[in-house]
């Protein structure tokens, strides 16, 4: 199966906005859609009581639905090419293992974890470290055949960068310091994916599973409930409370019991944007062949109404006019599942399906959005979930809809070429550009750019995610895929 165009540009506007909203100075004076809700300016201080969403507020679950619809298409050819599921799952382990090696490996890495008195070795270091990351996750099939040994070597200087860290600088190395949010892709792709394989042929096993951990963590916090035990469980927590001697030696050697390395029940919250992203998948998959796409100017209102509802809720949730956005908001799925029905898509089952489930989505979100003090996305509300997932199918609809046309639109082919290349164009900025640019001497200015003038800071936020992008395309062009 060929690559599927709007699931590579659903993912890479999911990284494409989370390098831009990563590469804004924080301006007191700039408006705060630019951040995230609870972050905002002029304090930047985090506040879970601040309601509402921002553009930088979807970037994430975007990508994890983006992962979601993904692990159909990419499980059910090993599925076809005759693999078991035994085999499957050791795949999916070892996809897993590779991330949450990245996780680590990014939280301790970048030019902002050095000490100040690093100077231009913090440069330099980031920017090999960089090139480790390029020969362990580079795919070599087609490129070289001892692409296992470069990508052993890749994974030995990544190692060796931490022991230099910590014996130049003094700066600690523990297992329980990561990067977030590749993290949680980790265990995302691993639960997700293994949930998929065992649910493939029932969506309703699948829907049910979503219904029982939404059921979880609605009840984990009543204080002596076996629910709140299982919420709280973690292995090395559980295991140093059976075997006293064994908690010792992991303080001894700076892990806390208390934290996770890989697993926390907290991070399959995101089971409800995944989940419903292997749903969208499955449609993909089984509709993929049969498609196709009326003409630009029967798609054109369908696909812009889709984009519009995106924009109102935005400005509409951001904003808590909440009577107007409801109302404008039933306004547009109506006009979606109008246009949908008419003859011109009749031989579109799969769009006219995957828009049934986008309206359901953001019809439960809006429902959801007056609980738990209204929508926010930390900590995350059940309408932030579900909206965004109704969300993600729109984007992944309008773009499938626009994008046939693509020699006389090729505005999209960076965004798809970062979903083709995600990984890469999402360290490219902290491991490569800014020690370029700082090793030039120009980093200072230009984070100083913003106290002169405050559009500034969106300037270099918009300059740096150029760059990435230029980046990312010539990579995807030579053919220098990094693959987990």
């Amino acid at each position: 199966m060929s690559r599927d165009a709007g699931l590579d540009f659903l993912r890479g506007m999911a990284i494409f906005g989370m390098v831009l909203s990563g590469t804004i100075s924080r301006n007191p004076e700039l408006p705060g859609w630019l951040f995230h809700t609870q972050v905002g300016p002029p304090d930047f201080i985090f506040n879970p009581n601040n309601p509402g969403i921002t553009w930088v507020d979807l970037v994430f679950p975007f990508f994890l639905f983006a992962l979601g619809m993904a692990i159909p298409l990419s499980l059910q050819k090993l599925l076809d090419k005759g693999k078991s599921q035994t085999s499957i799952m050791k795949k999916l382990f070892l996809r897993s293992l590779k991330l949450w090696f990245f996780a680590v490996m990014l939280g301790h890495l970048s030019v902002f974890h050095y000490p100040a008195e690093a100077g231009y070795w913090a440069y330099l270091l980031a920017a090999l470290a960089f090139g480790g990351f390029f020969m362990a996750f580079l795919d070599f099939r087609n490129l070289s055949p001892y692409g296992k040994w470069w990508n052993a070597a890749g994974f030995v200087l990544l190692v060796s960068l931490c022991f230099i860290r910590q014996w130049a600088f003094d700066e600690p190395f523990s297992l329980q310091k990561n990067d977030i949010i590749i993290l949680v892709l980790a265990n995302m792709a691993f639960w997700g994916g293994a949930i998929w394989l065992f649910t493939r042929s029932n969506i309703l096993v699948r829907l049910g599973i979503l219904a029982l951990y939404f059921g979880l963590r609605l009840t984990q916090s009543v204080e002596g409930s076996w629910n709140q035990d299982l919420w709280n469980f973690l292995p090395l927590w559980w295991i140093a409370e059976q075997i006293p001697a064994f908690g010792n030696l992991l303080t001894s050697i700076g892990l806390e019991t208390g934290k996770t390395i890989f697993y926390h029940p907290d991070y399959l919250k995101y089971f409800m944007i995944v989940l419903p992203g292997t749903i969208a998948g499955d449609l993909v998959m089984k509709y993929k062949g049969a498609i196709t796409f009326p003409s630009l100017s029967k798609t054109l209102i369908p696909a812009g109404a889709m984009i519009l509802l995106i924009v109102l809720n935005l400005v509409g949730l951001y904003s808590r006019l909440l009577t107007f956005n409801l109302i404008f908001s039933l306004l547009f799925l109506s006009l979606i599942y109008y246009h949908l029905q008419r003859k011109d898509f009749d031989r579109q089952k799969m769009l006219r399906q995957l828009a049934l489930w986008a309206i359901f989505w953001t019809l439960l979100g809006l429902v959801f959005e007056a609980w738990q003090g209204g929508i926010k996305k930390d900590s995350a509300t059940y309408s932030y979930f579900f909206l965004t997932s109704g969300f993600s199918i729109f984007v992944y609809m309008a773009f499938s809809m626009l994008h046939k046309d693509s020699k006389k639109y090729a505005w999209w082919y960076p965004l798809a070429a970062i979903g083709q290349n995600p990984m890469l164009a999402y360290v490219a900025v902290a491991y490569l550009i800014v020690p370029v640019i700082g090793a030039l001497q120009l980093l200072g200015p230009l984070d100083g750019m913003h106290e002169q003038w405050k559009w500034a800071g969106l300037i270099r936020g918009l300059l740096l995610t150029a760059v990435m992008m230029a980046l990312t395309v010539f990579t995807v062009r030579k053919k220098l895929f990094w693959k987990t």
